[in-house]
């Protein structure tokens, strides 16, 4: 079978390997289409804090199963399904406590475990997830991102009338605001460099749309008033999309840092003692975080065909791989492996 494979920055080639064997409680998928993800971009280039080169990338898909093990009872050929891609020893405090998303031995699926940007990938049966019938293969990839969204969403805690910014809107910072609009937030600004992304922003349920290379801090603080901003998702990952959360955030209020960060970074930490800000972290998401996530695609909460842009076959990963990095009016690119 064929299976992409990162070896060194920019640099994607597709190997040849053989469909692997099942174990008694895993699944063998086939698998439609599967999206690259800012992480995978971050390590397509070497940047990636927890992914080391090589690697063979693919945590966002869709497919059908092709195989059971002898012990599956829940699925059958032919089912169509995703998958939690976090792999977890299920014995940690966190996991014997619901937090098994920040398992103390995580490995995910496509990081620091197999990918599934392949013809055929293997899973324990446990990770998979139903796909409804009413939901396409190709819509499918969006749950995992989504779902980190919803996750983020739930760590934020009530957000019924309160103001909410968000800082960056790609595929994680769209799917925070569709979360956060369902979830009745007062008033909603989002920022980005990327005019396109901030249209469609827009069309999602923004209030206010802002270029990041306005004086947003300024902006925003004027026009929250009085109330102030109770909640910043940081999408983006840098030191001035943390700074300028930190900077927005009203007293008493929480960042929610979501952002993938390659380098450290400097922040004024008195203010976390002075002004009681909360930093919140947010990794990734449990089982209840995809559900939320495929009832947001299944409610129309979120353009998927507006969201996926170009989709390239599994030969020319490298290609999209390069798309991706270049091309940052495209949301999401993905890999088509297996048409429906």
């Amino acid at each position: 079978m064929k299976r992409v494979k990162l070896i060194a920055p920019k640099k994607a080639i597709i190997e040849d390997i053989a469909i692997p064997d099942l174990k008694p409680n895993e699944i063998l998928m086939r698998i439609a289409y599967c999206g690259i993800c800012g992480s995978d971009l971050h390590a397509s280039i070497g940047k990636h804090p927890f992914v080391p080169l090589p690697a063979t990338p693919g945590h966002e898909f869709s497919g059908w199963v092709e195989k059971v093990g002898k012990n599956v009872t829940k699925f059958k050929n032919g089912d169509r399904v995703t998958a939690e891609p976090n792999l977890v020893c299920g014995e940690c405090y966190n996991c014997k406590t619901g937090r098994y998303n920040i398992c103390n031995s995580l490995r995910v699926m496509g990081c620091q475990g197999d990918g599934a940007m392949a013809e055929y990938f293997k899973l324990p049966a446990n990770k998979a997830i139903r796909i409804p019938d009413e939901l396409s293969l190709k819509h499918a990839v969006l749950i995992e991102p989504i779902a980190v969204g919803t996750h983020a969403i739930h760590k934020a805690g009530d957000l019924f009338g309160k103001n909410v910014v968000i800082i960056g809107s790609g595929m994680i910072g769209l799917g925070v605001l569709a979360g956060v609009k369902k979830a009745g937030a007062n008033k909603i600004w989002i920022s980005d460099f990327t005019p396109s992304r901030l249209n469609l922003a827009l069309d999602i349920g923004a209030d206010r749309i802002l270029n990041a290379t306005d004086n947003i801090i300024s902006i925003i603080k004027k026009e929250a008033s009085f109330t102030g901003i109770d909640i910043v998702f940081e999408c983006v990952g840098n030191s001035s999309a943390l700074r300028t959360s930190m900077e927005l955030i009203r007293k008493g209020g929480k960042v929610i840092v979501m952002g993938v960060y390659e380098d450290e970074v400097r922040i004024k930490a008195a203010d976390l003692q002075d002004r009681e800000i909360q930093l919140i972290g947010t990794l990734m998401y449990t089982r209840q975080d995809f559900q939320d996530a495929i009832h947001l695609l299944l409610n129309g909460d979120l353009p998927s065909d507006k969201i996926i842009g170009k989709i390239f076959k599994l030969d020319y990963a490298n290609e999209a791989f390069d798309y991706a990095r270049n091309h940052k009016e495209t949301i999401k690119t993905i890999i088509e492996i297996n048409c429906e």
